[in-house]
């Protein structure tokens, strides 16, 4: 027998089978729980079976995974009916048995550990059971102290308190490194620059936060890079008792363009990274672990998959448009390997999160990765150009995942048969914020990311610096609709005073509603005074003094909101971009 603490809120997704039984019972602060343990049940150890009846509650599972879902479930409905709970049945197992979150620790953001711990939590909520961070430069290396210098890393203690606090949850937590491509801080090390696939002295180029995404992969060709590789990999996966270490190896964008350029026109550029990558996952053996790695690069050559695949071996299949197909799936499927799929909670280098193009992606890779017999979900949120996506924001796309891989035909079962983005929305919002909103907060959400969802901080980042790269957008800038543009300013501007009137602590998302609207009022300027286009002055909300003075509260208020959940880690960068740009405004030959 235990007790539930009531005030303990944790979250389920919608159950598989919901019997509701006549009468309702009396919640006792001293609410009787029998746990019954039956190791006969087949199939998943999160299955369990709940029952509330007018004597007490009885949970029957085969093991502490399923216990624990089912305290979950219990939670929930103390915080449903605070005073009477019905009396009822509910049998519930998920869909996935691994149903995961991939949180970006690296481009810019370093959380505190009790950030982390919060994000756990979170993870708890909605019975998510597989974490990662990704890291490249942001853990305290031993022996390569000049990575982290500056960037507030995290430390081996920090892992250490992070994974028993994960554990305690029944949460993996999954070390992932990169170790083959985006090793661009690494590579600009004076004494490591020599390793990089580009004959380039990186350490005396200018930063560039474009570079860092898009180049510095290892030479496969010097030795060096592996013995590098394997003493990163040996002084970090002892930290985690997880069984599992994600190298990574994605985004090889230089692999024989440089040094090995000879190699790879006789070889193959396939075969340079399938015979590096295979050394790699030896290194991650040898630790006790089994490899799991980005399937992005051997999807390109499909005939080498079978190279790298073992009964150990785990491909992350991982694509982020809303109307994605199921080829990519298909393809891992049909080699026989084992894959997870994942998607993406689409807010990385956004002011405001683009919800319906993240809803569209996980639901169908969700549902593809369901059809062809994926064995887990990694939902993922990454932090490209400095991390502008506060974490809140991704707290929608995360619920979303979890509640899919729980059960993946919630989003075409709604409880009320309602619209399925309702039905989730009401929910996520009561189940987040313990707002009973009819899912009004998932709409404004859903409105507020499709605002500004094809410009975004890293465009501004390109602009500001001329980066003529993927990021500049401003031939798109040029031919927007004017009058357009300042509707959707005035509509940022009402969401963000709705969202002020919740009565929940909503700061990072009114911060997102009203950099949206700052970030299309300078659309707008750019428009009219860079461009050169006709635009009534009237019709324009602000000077472009006004716009320097409305940047610059948004970003006093930023940096109060990045110190309260992170380290200050690399806020150089945010802040170095708004400044070049309210520079740059002051140089337009403009009224003020």
């Amino acid at each position: 027998m235990e007790k539930f603490d009531v005030n303990k809120i944790n979250i389920i997704p919608k159950v598989k089978e919901f019997y509701l039984r006549d009468g309702v019972m009396t919640v006792r602060e001293d609410l009787p729980v029998d746990f019954v343990a039956d190791e006969g049940v087949v199939g998943s150890d999160e299955q369990y079976w709940l029952t509330i009846a007018k004597n007490g509650v009885r949970i029957v599972s085969r093991s502490k995974q399923g216990f624990y879902r089912a305290g979950t479930t219990l939670n929930q409905l103390l915080k449903m009916f605070p005073d009477e709970v019905p009396c009822l049945e509910i049998h519930d197992w998920p869909d996935f048995a691994v149903r995961g979150f991939y949180h970006d620790v690296t481009r810019g953001r370093v959380p505190t550990v009790e950030t982390l711990k919060h994000l756990a939590d979170t993870l708890a909520l909605y019975k998510i059971n597989h974490l990662q961070l990704y890291v490249e430069h942001t853990f305290a290396f031993g022996k390569i102290p000049e990575l982290w210098e500056g960037k507030d890393p995290l430390t081996a203690g920090d892992i250490l308190e992070l994974d028993e606090y994960c554990a305690d949850r029944h949460i993996d937590l999954v070390p992932s490194l990169s170790t083959f491509g985006h090793l661009y801080e690494l590579l600009r090390l004076p004494r490591f620059e020599h390793l990089n696939e580009l004959d380039i002295k990186a350490s005396q180029t200018q930063r560039c936060l474009w570079d860092r995404m898009a180049h510095y992969t290892l030479d496969v060709g010097n030795p060096e890079s592996f013995e590098l590789v394997k003493g990163m990999i040996e002084e970090y996966a002892p930290l985690f008792r997880s069984p599992y270490f994600n190298i990574c190896c994605d985004e090889t964008f230089d692999l024989g363009k440089g040094k090995n350029a000879t190699r790879a026109e006789k070889e193959g550029v396939g075969r340079l990274y399938v015979d590096f990558v295979g050394k790699i996952m030896d290194v991650v053996r040898a630790v006790g672990k089994k490899p799991m790695l980005w399937g992005d690069i051997v999807l390109k050559h499909p005939e080498l998959i079978s190279e790298l695949a073992g009964d150990d071996t785990i491909f992350l299949n991982w694509e982020y448009t809303p109307d994605v197909g199921n080829e990519s799936v298909q393809t891992f499927k049909n080699a026989g390997v084992t894959q997870y799929v994942c998607p993406g909670v689409n807010g990385w280098s956004r002011f405001a999160t683009d919800v319906n193009r993240a809803c569209s992606n996980i639901s169908k890779m969700i549902r593809y990765g369901k059809e062809a017999g994926a064995s887990g979900v990694l939902n993922t949120d990454w932090g490209d150009c400095g991390q502008i996506n506060l974490l809140s924001t991704s707290y929608h796309g995360l619920a979303f995942g979890a509640d899919l891989s729980w059960n993946v035909n919630n989003s075409n079962e709604g409880i009320d048969s309602v619209d399925p983005d309702t039905d989730f929305d009401r929910r996520f919002s009561w189940t987040q914020w313990g707002i009973d909103d009819g899912g009004r907060l998932g709409k404004i959400l859903r409105e507020l990311g499709e605002l500004s969802a094809n410009y975004h901080f890293g465009n501004l980042y390109a602009w500001i610096n001329n980066k003529q790269c993927l990021w500049f957008k401003e031939d798109d800038v040029k031919s927007a609709d004017p009058t357009e543009l300042i509707r959707k300013y005035h509509r940022a501007t009402e969401l963000k005073q709705e969202l002020e009137g919740f009565n929940a602590d909503l700061k990072e998302y009114i911060w997102s509603a009203s950099s949206t609207a700052w970030l299309l009022s300078l659309l707008i300027i750019k428009k009219k005074h860079e461009y050169h286009q006709d635009i009534n002055d009237a019709d324009i909300p602000v000077t472009p003094k006004q716009l320097i003075t409305n940047g610059k509260s948004l970003l006093t208020q930023f940096k109060s909101l990045w110190l309260t959940r992170n380290r200050e880690s690399e806020l150089r960068d945010i802040v170095n971009t708004f400044e070049q740009i309210f520079a740059h405004i002051k140089t337009l030959n403009t009224p003020t």
